[in-house]
C-alpha cells in the first residue's frame, strides 16, 4: 500500500490563506478538478444533499461583495459608538473576495428531519444539533476546497464572514430562505 502520509502533511503544511489574487482566470478543467476532490467530502446522515456553486461572474461577485457591505453597516448602525470602529475595521475583510476569479460556495438545502420524526416534540437543542450537523458537513466540503485549490497551484481562503448577509447572497444566487451557505471561497493565482 502506498504511503500517502508525507505528501499529505506536506500540503497541508504549505496551504495558507489566500486573500490577494491576480487577473489570471481559472480554467474550467481546474475548477473541475476543485469540485472532483470536493464530491468526496463526508456529510451528515450520508445524504450528500449539498453542493457547490462556481461564480465566475464579476459583476455577480461585485454584487455579492456590495451586499456584504450594506449587512456589515446595518449592524454598525446598531453598534454602540465605542463598538463600531471595531466592527467596521473587522467587516473590511469581509469583502476581499471580490478581487478573485472564482468563488466556490457550498450549499445545502435546510432541511429538519428531526422535526418530521418529532413532530412537536422537537426541542431548541434538536433542532440546533441537526443545523450544526449541516454547517460542519459543509465545512469538511469547504477543507477539501482548499487542499485541492493548493494541491494544484491555486490559492484559496475559507471566508464565513460574508455570511452576515446570507438572505440577499441566497436571492443573489437564485437559492431560496432554506438553503444554508457552508463559506464563501475565493479561489485564483496569488498575487505576486
Amino acid at each position: 500500500m502506498e504511503d500517502l502520509y508525507a505528501p499529505l502533511l506536506e500540503l497541508a503544511q504549505r496551504r495558507k490563506s489566500c486573500r490577494h489574487f491576480s487577473a489570471e482566470p481559472v480554467s474550467d478543467e481546474l475548477v473541475g478538478q476543485i469540485l472532483a476532490v470536493a464530491s468526496r467530502a463526508p456529510f451528515a446522515s450520508g445524504r450528500n444533499n449539498w453542493k457547490i456553486a462556481a461564480v465566475r461572474d464579476p459583476q455577480v461577485i461585485a454584487t455579492l461583495s456590495a451586499q456584504v457591505r450594506d449587512s456589515a453597516a446595518a449592524i454598525c448602525a446598531q453598534l454602540d459608538a465605542g463598538i463600531e470602529p471595531f466592527f467596521r475595521r473587522y467587516a473590511e475583510s469581509f469583502t476581499f473576495f471580490e478581487g478573485a476569479p472564482v468563488l466556490l460556495i457550498p450549499y445545502c438545502r435546510e432541511t429538519s428531519t428531526m422535526k418530521s420524526m418529532l413532530r412537536d416534540n422537537v426541542t431548541p437543542e434538536i433542532l440546533a444539533w441537526e443545523h450544526d450537523n449541516l454547517t460542519k458537513s459543509l465545512s469538511c466540503a469547504g477543507m477539501m476546497i482548499l487542499l485541492a485549490a493548493e494541491s494544484l497551484g491555486l490559492g484559496a481562503c475559507y471566508m464565513t464572514g460574508p455570511l452576515l448577509a446570507g438572505t440577499a447572497l441566497n436571492a443573489t444566487l437564485g437559492l431560496r430562505d432554506n438553503f444554508l451557505l457552508g463559506a464563501v471561497i475565493p479561489v485564483g493565482y496569488p498575487a505576486k
